[in-house]
């Protein structure tokens, strides 16, 4: 088994590789673990949402069947599967999760009835010779839930020991091997007080918990694979004469292609003949399709518009430019957030001082005379109220909330840490097309020669232009509809150029100006905005309709009420200097804040140096913005941006632009919400510790405390459906609003001077000039 595009490289960039069989995070932080002891590896970060591994070595030492057959061994598995693969694997792990559950819930009610009876006999409600044989009935309909249901969290604790990087499933496995045994011993010496029932709800809530958040990450995986499998298998046409049809992973460099018009280019290459239109806006962000010729690259995800060319294929499946561009989205899309790696440290410092706790207790009530079986359950009540339980659903619990909450507004959260990350942010960037814009232009002005009326002409350029897929044609189609049937007269479209129409013996032109001159049209000395349709009826010039983009009707209004917030605007575009510094002049964004004609790549450089100092989301809706909306620390996707796009943002919304600021708002309230428990769940431990300590909570007791500790935080997760709406960032009177920090160019120097902390804050040409290097 080899990965992809490092056999020539000692110290490759990273590599993603996919890990099979994991169940939760302590699953995931074993097999990182594990990856980092291994000879050669010289980084790891093993990722359970994604279900992957990022992994760089030095190839003359490990390679990826040898640590394939370290991982198999830990009971789990490493390989450069399918993408479809994983998300298989994570809808198995929900069904058994779903089954044992169900195993947990059942046996657990018939567990619980006897020692209940047990519980009451003090109240003279059961015979004392009866109780024995009702612990007994306790132990036995607490098997299958022991063995069954919570034989995954056993298994994932010895593991997770073995590594040395022991989290809850250890402690859980402790707990429930400790109350097996305590109360086995018990029932041996005829003793009736059993704790089957404590280590049975311990099980079953964790199941719980494990199951919400099974269900959080299940999209994220389905996310991640769809976006690593894009356009791998799309047929393509060959031009070798047979103009058979395959699939796009099986042809290689150096063949030729023909591409249809309207459809999206599989493959990188370069045109060899023939001239055609084709729109880059996926990749670069230009909003208007650009004519190529032989000579001319051209790559997977542009769209050919007009034209018929030969491409000779650059770079197969696997080495395109778009492939590039999603393993770095991947790469940044597995990254831990801060909450995150602070949970994962808190259980990893909470099992060993649990199990010093519990071991203490035993010697405490030793010294104090107590019986050893008495010693023991207060080191068994240790154990089990100090199971984090709270912990555990602290954050999938306020994610799963929100997310109904969010879905019902037309906003899908599709990374579980976006309400962490989107709740302080200082800096919102736009991409300008499909963004602030849409995808038709609008008419500016209509300039009709003497004996054409406005309306005639526009008339005239909907049904010439009828039928094509030219971005003017798309704009004419919403200001009427055509007067005669598109199958009247022949119409040849000249890529680059513009469109032929002949009626019977009329000869009708709309294309560039330059073009129709050529057609031997003479026009009159009229300035010319670089969106002009130009217009000729039989050799007779007949005048200009100037377009311009076509505004998002809900941009302005939302840049309005991010700037009352406080927050800096930014405009990041592929398209010209001059597109972009009009539109940004219609939206009140200044001019030092457009940054033009970047690259993909370039607009990563961008928002990640500018994120170094300021809370930054970019809003994007191409592929182009992929890189961008991954590296941002919080992307958000549009509804019109394509499934590729959308996978690399943390939120997309199927409705406008107007529910962003929004769900800024809403991200403030969950972050404070998910903090609230995570600070309840170690208050939680911290005060009931000492209590169990010091003999005063009895095991039942601990397992009841520690359910009302998890109701506790499901009580406070509730509010998010109720709780206030406070805009974030919104000053103080007297405080300096964020927005007034963002560095202008021409004040760079002073900013340099005053950085706190001894940072550098970089403006915006840096930023610019950084993503040129």
């Amino acid at each position: 088994m080899n990965a992809p595009g490092i056999a020539s490289k000692q110290q490759p960039d990273d590599t993603i590789l996919f890990v099979r069989g994991m169940y939760c995070g302590s699953c995931a932080a074993a097999v990182e673990s594990l990856l980092k002891r291994q000879p050669g590896v010289l980084d790891a970060t093993v990722n359970f949402a994604a279900g992957t591994a990022l992994l760089r070595w030095d190839t003359t030492q490990t390679g990826v069947a040898t640590l394939a057959q370290v991982v198999r061994r830990l009971g789990y598995r490493l390989q450069d599967a399918p993408p479809n693969a994983n998300s298989q694997g994570v809808d198995l792990a929900r069904k058994k999760l779903q089954w044992r559950l169900a195993a947990a819930v059942v046996f657990g009610m018939w567990c619980m009835m006897p020692a209940l009876l047990v519980y009451l006999a003090p109240l003279g409600l059961v015979e004392p010779e009866a109780t024995w044989p009702l612990a007994l009935a306790s132990g036995v309909f607490a098997l299958p839930v022991l063995t069954y249901s919570g034989a995954h969290f056993y298994r994932a604790g010895w593991r997770t020991l073995r590594m040395g990087v022991p989290g809850l499933d250890t402690l859980i496995t402790f707990a429930v091997v400790a109350a097996t045994l305590l109360s086995a011993w018990r029932l041996s010496q005829g003793e009736s007080h059993v704790y089957f029932d404590a280590a049975v709800m311990l099980i079953t809530f964790q199941l719980i918990a494990r199951l919400l958040d099974t269900n959080v990450r299940r999209r994220a995986t389905d996310i991640i694979h769809r976006y690593l499998g894009q356009n791998n298998s799309t047929p393509v046409t060959l031009d070798d004469g047979s103009f058979r049809q395959i699939p796009a992973d099986q042809v290689t460099p150096g063949m030729r292609i023909r591409p249809e018009a309207g459809q999206p280019f599989s493959l990188d290459g370069c045109i060899t003949s023939g001239e055609a239109l084709v729109d880059f806006a996926l990749i670069t962000g230009e909003s208007q399709p650009v004519p190529v010729r032989p000579g001319d690259r051209v790559y997977a995800g542009c769209v050919l518009i007009e034209g018929c060319p030969q491409i000779r294929v650059t770079a197969g499946v696997g080495q395109r430019r778009i492939d590039g561009i999603t393993r770095a989205i991947h790469q940044l899309l597995c990254r831990k957030t801060s909450l995150q790696r602070l949970t994962d440290r808190i259980a990893r410092v909470l099992l060993p001082t649990v199990v010093v706790a519990a071991l203490a207790s035993v010697v405490l009530a030793w010294f104090q005379g107590a019986a050893p079986g008495e010693s023991l359950a207060r080191g068994l009540a240790v154990l089990i109220i100090s199971c984090p339980c709270a912990l555990s659903l602290a954050i999938p619990l306020v994610i799963m909330m929100g997310y109904a909450r969010l879905a019902t507004r037309g906003i899908l959260l599709q990374d579980p840490a976006a309400f962490e990350l989107a709740a302080d942010i200082e800096v919102v960037v736009f991409d300008k097309t499909g963004t602030l814009t849409t995808d038709r232009p609008a008419i500016a002005a209509c300039h009709p020669q003497p004996g054409w009326t406005p309306q005639a002409l526009l008339q005239l350029a909907i049904n010439t232009l009828q039928g094509s897929s030219h971005p003017t044609a798309r704009g004419l189609a919403l200001e009427g509809a055509p007067s005669l049937p598109e199958d009247m007269g022949t119409r040849t479209a000249i890529p680059g150029q513009g469109t032929l129409w002949r009626l019977a013996e009329h000869r009708v032109l709309a294309g560039r100006s330059r073009w129709l001159e050529q057609q031997g049209v003479s026009l009159p000395e009229l300035a010319d905005t670089g969106m002009s349709l130009h217009l000729a009826f039989d050799g007779q010039y007949a005048g200009r309709i100037d377009f311009q983009e076509r505004l998002n009707p809900e941009a302005a209004g939302l840049i309005e009420q991010l700037k009352a917030r406080g927050i800096a605007i930014y405009m990041l575009s592929g398209d010209t200097r001059n597109a972009s510094l009009a539109l940004a002049k219609r939206l009140n964004i200044p001019p030092a804040r457009v940054i033009s004609e970047a690259s993909p790549e370039q607009k990563l450089r961008f928002v990640e140096n500018l994120q170094n100092h300021y809370p930054t989301a970019f809003i994007g809706d191409g592929l182009n913005d992929g890189l961008a909306l991954a590296s941002a620390r919080i992307g958000i996707a549009i509804n019109t941006a394509p499934e590729a796009a959308q996978s690399a943002a943390a939120v997309q919304l199927t409705g406008g632009l107007d529910t962003v600021a929004s769900t800024l708002d809403f991200a403030r309230q969950a972050r404070r919400l998910m903090r609230q428990n995570l600070v309840w769940a170690i208050a939680y431990n911290g005060l009931a510790l000492p209590l169990a300590v010091a003999g005063w909570v009895q095991p039942v007791i601990a397992a009841v405390a520690m359910s009302l500790s998890s109701l506790c935080v499901l009580g406070n997760s509730l509010r998010i459906h109720h709780g206030d709406q406070t805009p974030i960032n919104t000053p103080e009177p007297g405080q300096t609003r964020p927005e007034s920090r963002i560095p202008q160019p021409e004040l760079a120097q002073d900013h340099h001077r005053r950085a706190p902390s001894g940072k550098r804050r970089l403006n915006q040409i840096e930023c610019y000039k950084a993503g040129e290097q």
